[in-house]
């Protein structure tokens, strides 16, 4: 590889590939930023005149109070979808700047997009256009709905992709009319978990043939593809699905029960699981064989989903009495699948995550030290790697243009003040 090492390059499985990532927010960022864990060079390019919204999320407070410097390379969400890469500006609508692309098409292996339908392609950068710059190219477009059919033109975000699904109108509690819009936008980490294994098989597919491929993946049929109990309970037997809260068909009780709060005051909260009669009897032993819950009928499922509200509100009820971790253990002790429900703070601080190694610490210029989540893929010769934040922007223009592609310096402080490197 060319350049100053990126996060990975040296022992990553994809190391000497090159990224060009046209992608914003948080699934094409996500994809990107997962490639160059795995070893690949990946170079953002981005505008600054029309930024990647998640660069304007304004300065996070700290426990230290308001982070300070630039706000648009402050955002912890970007430093965590960008690490690794570098960032250069150019203003698309000017030919010279195509040219600019098209030569560093030239050199790469891969580009992400997740623009809207054909935003790239009147610009002169569709698939079509790069292929003949470079036939190895392999091209990720992830629209909301694809590039072909009578819904191409539909522009989304995660909220509206699940929404149109359907996914948000099983989000709610049993008996209620749905609350919708789960807390974060779920369509793009799923989006970005199978884009990029479809990438991969796409760099395989490119060892064995030399061709590149245009991968036109529809965030809205990857969402679709992790609801499909309800899908097909309604195409087969014409059921339609209503919100289940935290419980789960064949298992009762099952869901989020409420322990003694914290040290620090905050709610304790427990997740128990009784996957079958077995599990039932060993929770009934766990909470000392109380009267309620010696009732013969609910020795079998079908007992206890008849009476599912009552059984969730004596169990939360005794839960309710003990410390949320003193009630872990003593369930795990029973054979009985049960897990604290852990804060942010706490989920970042676990043991399992920490010898994982999920998180790895870096630094930013501005915004100093900051953990960030690695690709949570363990590989024994060519493991993933985290070593750089997000980088500025426009940070890496003359290593990319000067270096790369080899424009004297003078061209590129002209191209600079004509507003193409902008």
């Amino acid at each position: 590889m060319n350049g100053p090492a990126m996060s990975g390059a040296a022992t990553g499985a994809l190391a000497g590939l090159r990224v060009l990532d046209f992608s914003w927010v948080w699934s094409g960022p996500m994809v990107a930023a997962s490639l160059g864990d795995l070893g690949a060079d990946v170079i953002k390019v981005e505008h600054g005149k029309r930024l990647d919204n998640s660069r304007l999320r304004g300065r996070p407070t700290l426990k230290q109070g308001v982070a300070e410097g630039p706000s648009i390379e402050l955002n912890p969400y970007f430093h965590q979808t960008n690490h690794g890469k570098r960032s250069i500006t150019l203003n698309l609508k000017d030919p010279r700047a195509l040219e600019l692309i098209h030569a560093l098409v030239r050199q790469s292996d891969i580009l992400v997009e997740n623009l809207t339908v054909g935003a790239l392609a009147r610009q002169g950068l569709g698939y079509a256009a790069l292929a003949e710059v470079n036939p190895r190219l392999i091209y990720l477009s992830m629209s909301a709905v694809g590039q072909t059919g009578p819904l191409r033109d539909m522009r989304a975000y995660a909220p509206i992709m699940s929404s149109f699904t359907g996914l948000e109108s099983l989000i709610g509690y049993p008996g209620e009319a749905p609350v919708g819009m789960l807390n974060f936008g779920y369509g793009d980490p799923n989006a970005g978990a199978h884009a990029l294994v479809a990438l991969l098989a796409a760099l395989w597919s490119r060892e064995q043939s030399g061709q590149g491929q245009h991968i036109d993946m529809a965030q809205i049929e990857a969402i679709l593809s992790v609801i499909p109990e309800p899908l097909i309970d309604q195409l087969w037997n014409g059921k339609d699905a209503s919100p289940q809260g935290n419980r789960r068909q064949g298992m009762v009780p099952h869901g989020n029960f409420p322990a003694l709060s914290m040290a620090d005051g905050t709610e304790g909260w427990v997740a128990i699981s009784v996957r079958d009669d077995d599990d039932w009897q060993r929770l009934c032993r766990a909470m000392g064989n109380p009267d309620w819950a010696a009732v013969p009928a609910l020795a079998g499922l079908a007992g206890r989903e008849a009476r599912q509200a009552e059984i969730e509100a004596r169990l939360g009820a005794w839960t309710a009495t003990l410390p949320r971790d003193t009630l872990v253990a003593q369930l795990q002790a029973a054979g009985i699948p049960a897990a604290p429900v852990l804060s942010i703070e706490e989920q970042m601080e676990h043991p399992q995550f920490a010898a994982r190694g999920l998180m790895r610490q870096v630094n930013h210029p501005h915004f100093g030290a900051e953990r960030l989540y690695v690709l949570p893929w363990q590989m024994s010769a060519t493991p993933p790697s985290l070593q750089q934040s997000a980088p500025l922007l426009g940070a890496d223009n003359d290593y990319v243009f000067g270096e790369l592609l080899k424009l004297p310096k003078a061209d590129i402080e002209t191209l600079k003040a004509e507003g193409v490197i902008a």
